[in-house]
């Protein structure tokens, strides 16, 4: 009877192994696996913090280069490339990871004229105590840069060497940084005139819109030419982004009869680097003996008639020309006309 119950038992043992031995197995299979992926490595990196820097000219400006993830770090190498008519490098210093753990040694330099382009900086370190390196993340080095332009430049790593305490290279992925400096930029979008014909001795409006496409404020002169005569200067303020339209109001007593082509011109400001577009000119204005509206260089019926058609009308009605507007009062009425008939008769000679 115990011999029966014993093979039983053992039978029952025989069918409930194979159960535990697939329990455990699905165990390994759900909660092992992921214990696993969590438990894996990121990947090490050396990249320049921050990714993108955004200095203004003239500026003193500092970046670090940096590891991330790193594990059993004894030594490290860069060798760093950038644009010199952008930037140059005006110093560098140890970081904290590295020596955290003790005494290193370090040694770097820079060349801003490494070649007609670009400037180089090289950085080598190493530990000088024994047993395991350093893990984790940290700024290994500090570089100092001065803007000198506006414009971007990448800033390159190459050549980058992590070692461990075998002697053994550490694989890692260099990631690059950007240095975008900015600049003013001032830029003239439009010159609009009131009229094409005025009078000798009498105004005419001119309007100019500006914009500040930079990112700063700024002031500067905004002068309004004829030909090459200065007509008026006025000092404009613009926050970054903004536009601004300005009246230019142009007395033509002393100005000689003739063609007049209108510019207007926007004064670099400090460290503006982009001057094309500070200049624009829209068309020309023509100075005339007064009442002479037809520019026929003198003043007979025919400049007379061409008022009275308009007579009466204002900006924006059909009739109006803004041209047989002689005394630019928005409006077209019996002044003009007068103007006209106290100088019939003339002939330009």
């Amino acid at each position: 009877m115990y011999y029966a119950n014993k093979v039983k038992v053992m039978k029952n043992k025989a069918f409930i192994t194979p159960i535990i031995i697939i329990l455990l197995t699905l165990t390994l299979i759900l909660f092992d696996i992921p214990n696993l992926k969590t438990q894996a490595q990121p990947e090490t990196t050396l990249y320049i913090n921050p990714q993108v820097a955004v200095p203004t000219i003239n500026e003193t400006f500092s970046i670090n280069l940096t590891v991330a993830n790193v594990e059993d770090l004894c030594s490290w190498q860069a060798y760093i490339y950038y644009k010199n008519d952008i930037l140059e490098t005006t110093g560098y210093a140890e970081g904290p990871f590295l020596k955290s753990h003790g005494p290193t040694m370090f040694d770097a330099g820079y060349n801003n004229n490494y070649n007609e382009t670009h400037g180089q900086i090289w950085m080598y370190c190493v530990r000088t105590w024994s047993g395991t390196g350093v893990n984790g993340s940290g700024t290994l080095a500090t570089i100092t840069f001065k803007a000198k332009i506006g414009g971007t430049t990448t800033i390159h790593l190459t050549d980058t060497i992590l070692g461990n305490s075998s002697a053994k290279r550490i694989p890692h992925t260099p990631i690059d940084g950007t240095v975008k400096v900015l600049a003013a930029d001032i830029t003239i979008l439009n010159v609009t005139l009131s009229k094409t014909i005025v009078g000798q001795g009498y105004t005419t409006t001119i309007n100019v819109t500006a914009k500040n496409q930079g990112v700063t404020t700024e002031t500067f002169n905004l002068t309004l030419y004829a030909n090459e005569t200065t007509i008026q200067t006025q000092t404009i303020t613009l926050t970054n982004g903004s536009s601004t339209t300005i009246t230019f109001l142009w007395n033509t007593t002393t100005f000689a009869k003739g063609n007049y082509i209108i510019t207007a011109y926007a004064h670099p400001t400090p460290y503006e680097t982009n001057t094309t577009n500070n200049a624009l000119t829209n068309g020309f204005i023509v100075v005339v003996y007064p009442g002479d509206v037809n520019v026929d260089r003198k003043v007979d019926m025919k400049d007379i008639a061409a008022i009275a058609k308009a007579f009466g009308s204002e900006p924006r009605q059909p009739l109006y020309n803004p041209n047989y507007d002689i005394n630019d009062d928005k409006k077209i009425n019996m002044k003009d006309i007068a103007i006209a008939a106290k100088n019939f008769g003339f002939i330009d000679p």
